[in-house]
Formats: C-alpha cells, sequence, structure tokens
C-alpha cells in the first residue's frame, strides 16, 4: 500500500491542472503515459537488484559494487540532497494548505510549519513499524480518496452535473494551441514535451520502497513485489487522472493556472465546482493536506537511510551510521561475520578506499578473487534471517541521520522570513527535481551494467563443471526469478528518455528570450502573452544545468582522490550470503486482507 500511495500528492492534485492547461487533455494524458512507462521500467529494474541483495546499502551500495564508488558517492549525496531538502517544501505547502480553512482561530505560517515539522520528526524517532504503519493508512486513504474522485468524474462527465452530458466535448482541441506564445505545430509540440518534463517530476518517490529494503520482512519477496505493481498507480491514479479532469476542464479554463500551493487550482476541484458539486473540495484539501504531510515523514525517512547507507559505504562521516537498538542483544560473532562498524574502532588509514564496500564473495580465495574479504553484513536485519539475535529489539533506528536529515527542515522557516531568504529557498527547492533525475539515471546506469555482469557471469561459467561454476550459475538462476523479460531494454529506454528530460530541462528559457539567459535593458521583450512569459529566466537555467556539472565534479573529483576504478565485468561477484530465506506466504486472513491483497 505504501508503493501504491506513496507519491499520491500534489504532483496529481495539483500538478495535473499546469498539465492539462500547457499540454492539453490529449498532450498531457500522453506525457504522463509515457513518463509512466519510465517509472514502471525503473521500479522492475531495481526490483531486481534489491530482490538478490536487499542489504547492501541499497542503490548506493548496488552502485559501489557493480559501477564504481564514485558513481555511489555521487548518486547517494544527489538523493540525499533531492530528498532532505524537498522535506521544507512539503512542511511549507501543508503549512499554507491549512489556510483554505478560513478560521479567525488559524496560526501563522511559521507556526503550523514548527508543529508539521515537529510531527514527522517524531514519527521517524520511533522504530520504522510505527512509521510503516502510519504510512499505509494514509496511503490508504489517498488511494480512497483519487478512486472516489475518479468515479465521481467520470459520473458528472455522463450527466450526473450541472452541465449534463459531457462525453468529449472538450478533446475537441487535443493539444493546447500555444506555449510560450508559439503557435502552430511548433507550440504544441512544446507544450507536450513541457508537460513531459512536469510528468517525471510527479513520478519521483516510486523508487522508495527498493530504499526500505533493509528494514522489510522478507525484503527479497515483497520489495520486488511492490515495485512490480507500481503500474497499478501510473495507470489508475496518474493516468486515470488526467483523463477524468481532461474530460470535464476546458484546456483554456484560467484557473488552471492560478496559485499552485491552493487546492483552488486543482483540475479536480474545478471540474466538481463547475458540475456544482459543493462538499467534495473540502475533501480534496484534506487529502492533500496528509498528503503533504505524509511526504514530509517520508522526505525525512528516505533521507536519513540514504545518508546512513552512505556512511556505511564509507562515503560520509562514520558517526552518521551509528545505530541504537533497545533493547541491545549482541549477537553471536560467527567466523566469517564481522562485528557492526557502528561498535568498533576500524584503522582505515591504510586501506584502499577502493575497498570501502565489500561484495560477498562466491567462495573462500578464488583465481579472480584471491584475498578473501568479509562478506557485507545485514545492518537492519529482518526478523527471520538467522544471523539475527533470537530476541529482536523492537527500536533499531540511525539516530544520527535521521536528526542531521531532519535538521534540514528547519529551511521551511526561510519561506516566511523575507524576500532575500525566500529567494535563496526557492534556488535550493529548485535543483531538487535535477538532483532526482540524476539519481534515476545512476540507478538506471548501475542496472545495466549489473545486467551486463550477469550475463558475463553466466558465459563465463555455463560451460565450466568446477565448484565455482555451479554455484555462480545458481546464483544466475535466482536473479533470473525476478527479471522482467524485456530487461534490458527496459532498462535502456527509461535510460535514454531520462537523458533527454535531463537536458532538455531548461530549454524553454532560451526559446522564449531568443537564446538569452537574461534580458538586458532596453531589447524588445519576446512576443506572446504576458502571462506566458517566464518570470525568471536565470533562476530556470541555473537550477536547470548546474546540478549536472555539480553532478560530474562529485564523481570525477571522488575518482581522482581516491584513484578508483570502474569495476570490470569479470570482477564482478553475485552471491546471496545473509539473505533470508523465503518462507510460503500466509493466505488472506480477513476480508480487509483479501480486498488489499485485491488492489495491490
Amino acid at each position: 500500500m505504501i508503493s501504491v500511495g506513496g507519491v499520491i500528492g500534489t504532483g496529481l492534485f495539483l500538478g495535473s491542472g499546469t498539465a492539462l492547461y500547457h499540454g492539453g487533455p490529449i498532450g498531457a494524458l500522453l506525457a504522463y503515459g509515457i513518463i509512466g512507462s519510465v517509472v514502471y521500467c525503473l521500479c522492475v529494474s531495481i526490483g531486481e537488484m534489491i530482490a538478490f541483495l536487499p542489504n547492501v546499502g541499497g542503490v548506493v551500495g548496488l552502485a559501489d559494487l557493480y559501477v564504481d564508488p564514485a558513481l555511489g558517492f555521487s548518486l547517494g549525496w544527489a538523493a540525499w540532497y533531492n530528498w532532505s531538502v524537498t522535506l521544507p517544501a512539503e512542511i511549507t505547502a501543508a503549512a499554507v494548505l491549512v489556510s483554505f480553512w478560513e478560521t479567525k482561530y488559524i496560526m501563522p505560517v511559521p507556526a503550523m510549519i514548527g508543529i508539521f515539522l515537529g510531527l514527522a520528526i517524531g514519527i521517524n524517532c520511533f522504530s520504522s513499524r510505527v512509521y510503516g504503519e502510519m504510512e499505509f493508512w494514509l496511503s490508504t486513504f489517498k488511494v480512497l480518496t483519487i478512486v472516489l474522485l475518479i468515479l465521481v468524474n467520470l459520473i458528472i462527465d455522463l450527466g450526473a452535473g450541472s452541465e449534463g452530458f459531457i462525453g468529449l466535448k472538450n478533446w475537441q482541441h487535443p493539444f493546447a494551441p500555444s506555449y510560450l506564445g508559439i503557435t502552430g505545430p511548433k507550440g504544441r509540440f512544446l507544450g507536450f514535451w513541457s508537460v513531459l518534463m512536469q510528468a517525471m517530476f510527479s513520478f519521483f518517490g516510486s523508487e522508495v520502497p527498493g530504499i526500505a529494503a533493509g528494514e522489510v520482512i522478507d525484503a527479497t519477496r515483497n520489495v520486488p513485489r511492490a515495485l512490480r505493481r507500481v503500474w497499478i498507480r501510473i495507470l489508475l491514479f496518474y493516468v486515470g487522472g488526467i483523463f477524468c479532469v481532461g474530460l470535464l476542464v476546458p484546456q483554456s479554463d484560467p484557473r488552471l493556472q492560478g496559485d499552485e500551493n491552493t487546492t483552488y487550482s486543482s483540475p479536480f476541484v474545478i471540474a466538481l465546482n463547475l458540475a456544482g458539486v459543493k462538499v467534495v473540495p473540502q475533501v480534496v484539501n484534506a487529502a492533500l493536506l496528509l498528503s503533504a504531510w505524509s511526504a514530509a515523514c517520508s522526505d525525512i525517512y528516505i533521507s536519513s537511510r540514504f545518508l546512513f547507507f552512505l556512511a556505511r559505504c564509507k562515503h560520509a562521516p562514520k558517526f552518521l551510521a551509528t545505530l541504537i537498538r533497545h533493547p541491545y542483544h549482541q549477537p553471536a560473532v560467527t567466523g566469517d561475520e564481522t562485528a557492526d562498524s557502528s561498535d568498533e574502532e576500524e584503522d582505515d588509514d591504510d586501506r584502499s578506499h577502493t575497498d570501502a564496500v565489500e561484495p560477498p564473495q562466491i567462495s573462500p580465495a578464488t583465481a579472480d578473487n584471491p584475498q578473501e574479504r568479509p562478506p557485507l553484513e545485514s545492518h537492519l536485519l529482518p526478523a527471520n534471517s538467522p544471523a539475527a539475535p533470537q530476541r529482536q529489539p523492537f527500536l533499531v533506528l540511525p539516530i544520527a541521520a535521521v536528526l542531521v536529515s531532519s535538521s534540514m527542515g528547519l529551511l521551511g522557516f526561510l519561506s516566511s522570513s523575507g524576500s532575500s531568504a525566500t529567494t535563496a529557498f526557492g534556488w535550493l527547492t529548485a535543483v531538487t527535481s535535477v538532483a532526482s533525475l540524476q539519481s534515476w539515471i545512476g540507478m538506471l546506469f548501475t542496472y545495466i551494467r549489473w545486467y551486463r555482469g550477469t550475463a558475463y557471469a553466466e558465459s563465463r561459467h555455463q560451460h565450466r563443471d568446477d565448484d565455482v561454476s555451479r554455484h555462480t550459475m545458481q546464483q544466475i538462476a535466482v536473479i533470473k526469478e525476478n527479471r522482467h523479460s524485456g530487461q534490458p531494454y527496459l532498462a535502456w529506454y527509461a535510460f535514454i528518455i531520462c537523458l533527454l528530460v535531463l537536458f532538455t530541462n531548461g530549454w524553454a528559457v532560451f526559446v522564449h528570450n531568443g537564446w538569452k539567459i537574461a534580458e538586458i535593458e532596453g531589447d524588445s521583450p519576446p512576443s506572446g502573452p504576458a502571462s506566458d512569459r517566464e518570470a525568471s529566466p536565470v533562476s530556470l537555467f541555473l537550477s536547470s544545468y548546474v546540478p549536472i556539472p555539480i553532478f560530474l565534479l562529485l564523481t570525477f573529483g571522488y575518482k581522482l582522490i581516491y584513484q578508483t576504478e570502474m569495476i570490470p565485468l569479470d570482477k564482478m561477484v553475485f552471491d546471496r550470503k545473509d539473505v533470508p530465506r523465503i518462507e510460503p506466504e500466509d493466505p488472506p486472513r480477513n476480508l480487509w486482507e483479501k480486498l488489499v491483497a485485491l488492489i495491490i
């Protein structure tokens, strides 16, 4: 349920209005459908890797093991920046949404920011079971809300509203007639392309279940299943929602371009107002408010786990890998197990940094791996892991990572501190989408290398008859159990689309301003309505393209300092040591579990 409802929020309830305005009903539908296919390809790719190695440090550890520690470093920090800086933006949005209910008792925005931030931090200071339970019920509410809205919109389209039967009347102009003052086929295409980029940003967060793999019971089965079934959210919620509002709301409705921080610009609310429905907008605002706060809780959870993974992989200060357990019971240490690095002192000065993350070995001392290295242990062990102590602690928390990531929420107070502080906060949040897109590209590239490594290992060992080759072929067979039949073409397709969006993200500033980053006083203004002009071309250009050289600087700077090399195909190791055995799944026990199983 968290996978299905985790990213239902402002991107769907509010962002779909801008998508409809710029792309038209068919353009928006096509754009969300295309990006939905990209998200599906990303999820099945991550799911395959996480199902095999759920406890190596998420996508950061996988990039270290199968690409280059430099990519794991830059990918992890880009993802952490995205989720940590998105936190104050979501908190601020939740505080603003409260103003929908106009009462004289409403508190100032800074006070609401403090309350929402404190609640989000409090949830994340309990065990992950508490967070999961809370997120499950919030996701359930969001799922029920969007299903209700889709059904109501379809009924209104068939004639239940004050406008009577509507049908496909609003589809007479499938695309927006112009974009940024540009008319004709070029303007319609540019409007569609702008929606393509916006839809990409609306889907960020779909990979969340893969980040939580270390704390999920039976992650080998549950995480890839959750990631594979993300198509339900794509088809039913995003594509279905865009389809319904495109039926009811004219593309030219000026309210679609209203304030994005309020409920009144939501196409769902506009459609209900046009139909004469007065009560449901209150429900939509409540869903928006809960979605924003739920996203804030998720931001702390995900950013703290990325920071924890970075520290475990020695890409961040060691104290960020600190775990607290209560009650604490030290598990017995066997011959090939290592103690928790948060509870021991390590001398890393004389170690090569390329060995910061040790891949699990196929067998002790092979020809390709002459030096035996300890397997990478599970740091957040599932309850049925054989390496776990008999009595599991009910609280296992990366406290330092949670507190550091939560502190980024204090930036939310900048949004109400003054014009200069608000501008600075806007610049910080403007680059988060590009940072998240870069992390997607890194994950897809990691999978492409993973696929090539498995194909090389299979071709190398399938005709040999020795213990190492037989063991390797067994591991490859386990990997293929969760491999989509369309791989690696699905990963390549998503990788190429993400690169296109990354490099064309800021094209509007060039088309709109005649390839001028900023207008010089005395220059003639661009043609087109004033409402279609880009308000801050400098900010758009910098937020779209500055993160790219920063990401490259982090990657190649790390390589230069630590002299890392891309992992060769013949050095890649595929072994499932310390991964818990999969038990048969229990059937649904009651009507509610049967309903949930039917939905997801």
